[in-house]
């Protein structure tokens, strides 16, 4: 075996490791609904109002008649929420999601749920007006090729909406070691500021709008939590924050 192939395998099982802790963790999801005991996940309603408010300041308009993508959308996803577009969400879990009762009985008519990953997309080039990819890129098999895949199937002036949790270079660093030793199987990849600004620039996209949140009030909210686990990372250094970005195809992608 070559260093490169070994190392691919090595990416394989980690996402393969991830997928199975996504599997258990919408599986405890589906039996608290059943029990009571959830909160029925309606925060979708509020992601997605947040995401058309974000549009709306964006230079130029986004098409709201076109197809909206969302990529590893779980069983419901933002796209469940707009109420505009011709809609889709892919997900590598949807065979299991959609045997499961209590979590596709909380999708609303409008979407379509298909079954598949992000670095190879049924859709075709320049088809899309918007994708949706949030709090999923960490958790992929090749990140690099998911956003080719995306800038592929873009529309010229089509948006790209994208939302991960980031570190502090030391976070990343004790984050990656978790996550090659497997004691943090969800997260294959780990990212900062720098290192995801980067690699959108890599694949040929333009940030148009960021939010990006405070390491010090995520650090301090770790610190004051009740859970140990949170106040490990609080005291570590592995206390995370979101990075969202609004993105755009480069001008020379575009040509």
């Amino acid at each position: 075996m070559t260093a490169q192939s070994g190392l691919t395998q090595i990416k394989w099982n980690r996402w393969l490791e991830a997928q199975r802790y996504e599997r258990a963790f919408w599986h405890r999801q589906a039996r608290d609904i059943e029990n009571g005991t959830s909160r029925q996940l309606d925060w979708y309603d509020w992601k997605a109002q947040q995401l058309e408010e974000r549009l709306a300041l964006l230079p130029a308009p986004i098409s709201k008649t076109g197809k909206v993508l969302e990529i590893g959308s779980g069983p419901i996803g933002i796209v469940n929420a707009l109420s505009w577009g011709e809609r889709y969400a892919i997900d590598p879990l949807e065979d299991f999601y959609s045997k499961t009762p209590s979590l596709i009985g909380m999708r609303k008519p409008g979407p379509t749920y298909l079954t598949g990953t992000g670095e190879s997309l049924p859709f075709e080039n320049d088809s899309c007006a918007l994708v949706i990819i949030e709090n999923v890129i960490d958790h992929t098999f090749a990140p690099g090729k998911i956003l080719q895949e995306i800038s592929r199937i873009l529309e010229p002036r089509g948006v790209l909406y994208l939302l991960v949790n980031v570190h502090t270079a030391w976070g990343a660093f004790l984050h990656d070691v978790l996550a090659t030793l497997r004691i943090d199987r969800g997260h294959p990849y780990t990212f900062t500021t720098a290192a995801l600004r980067e690699l959108l620039t890599q694949n040929g996209f333009a940030i148009q709008l960021e939010d990006v949140g405070v390491y010090e009030e995520a650090r301090q909210a770790d610190r004051r939590s009740d859970s140990v686990r949170a106040k490990v990372k609080g005291y570590s250094g592995l206390s995370e924050f979101s990075h969202a970005v609004y993105c755009r195809k480069s001008a020379h992608r575009e040509a």
